[in-house]
Order: structure tokens, then sequence, then C-alpha cells
């Protein structure tokens, strides 16, 4: 990989419009619900450091890293982008303390949101995993686990505990997961 620098401003450009083009489509992550104006939006990368590979098409921003389009951000202390040699987004890893996302959908007023040690979108799959105290939720609705992985496509949410040590019947202690699903309102439907 290489750093950006003034002399490599030809192939930056042209790396760089590629990969930002591709960024349109980390609105897949949450492509069902997703606020639809998004995809219209410019994507805004903000990073202390940043480094792209012209051949192994990969970009990574460093330190304190924020992606954001329209309603959608996504934040970590560094975050990699991996394109195929079509410059069409294939992976993102995010990793941070802790690693985000966030998502206004269509049809609410309430962010979606994720956070994880390490949050993980495979674009092929429309598969989000989030990794290491994760959480996600939707308003006051909250999900915690050692593992959440959102299925966008299916519209199908997993999340795992910590399994037991070998020879012990339990998770460790806050190895659970736990979900909190606030009553609706008498006035929703």
């Amino acid at each position: 990989m290489r750093s950006f620098s003034r002399s490599s401003t030809p192939s930056l450009k042209r790396f760089a419009r590629a990969g930002w083009g591709a960024l349109g489509a980390l609105l897949l992550v949450t492509q069902a619900a997703a606020l639809s104006t998004d995809r219209d939006q410019p994507v805004n990368i903000e990073a202390d450091r940043a480094e792209a590979g012209a051949f192994d098409r990969v970009s990574v921003y460093h330190g304190n890293a924020v992606i954001v389009q329209g309603t959608l951000r996504i934040t970590g202390d560094t975050i990699r982008i991996y394109l195929n040699t079509d410059d069409e987004l294939v992976k993102l890893v995010s990793v941070g303390n802790p690693a985000s996302m966030r998502q206004l959908p269509d049809d609410s007023d309430q962010y979606q949101t994720a956070k994880a040690d390490r949050l993980e979108y495979f674009a092929n799959q429309d598969l989000v995993v989030l990794l290491g105290r994760a959480t996600y939720g939707q308003g006051a609705d909250q999900m915690s686990a050692a593992r959440i992985v959102y299925d966008s496509h299916h519209g199908r949410l997993k999340a795992h505990s910590r399994p037991a040590a070998p020879g012990q019947e339990e998770a460790p202690e806050g190895s659970r997961i736990r979900i909190t699903i606030n009553p609706r309102k008498s006035s929703d439907p």
C-alpha cells in the first residue's frame, strides 16, 4: 500500500474516483429499509491518514475515520474498503473503540444503529457482522451480544453469546444475549 502524497495525484484521483464511486454501494448495508435518497448523496470521508493500493484494490483510512453518505454514517479507528477489479465494493471492515454505523430508514424517524469492536460488511451477501461487544437497534429497541449478524437481503438477524468453556454448563458472566423491546404507543399501528 502507498500513502497518499502530492506526487501521486493523477493515479490517486483515478483510484479515489473508482473507490468513492463504489462506496455508494455501502447503502446496501440496510438496503431494504434505508432512506432512499441516501443513494443520491455524495460520499464524504474523513481520517487522519489514508492509503490506497492500486493493485490489491484496498483503501485504508486511519485515525478517527468517518464515512458519511446522506444519513449513513460509519466510524472506526481504522476503516478498510476492499474493491474488486470492476471497482465494486466487496467488503468493508471498520475496527474501532467501538466501530459504529447508523442510518435512517425511509419509514421511520429513528436511526438504525450498530456498534461493535469490529464491524464487517460483505456486499455480495448484504451481510453485516458485528463482533465483540456488539449492539444493534432502532430507537429504544436494542440487542446486545458477543456477535450479531444482520442479513439485510433476507431481513434476518442472528445473535450469538460467547460459548461456555469446556466442562462448564453456562457461558461466562455477561455473555448472554440481551434484547430490549419497548411497548408500542397506542397510536402506533
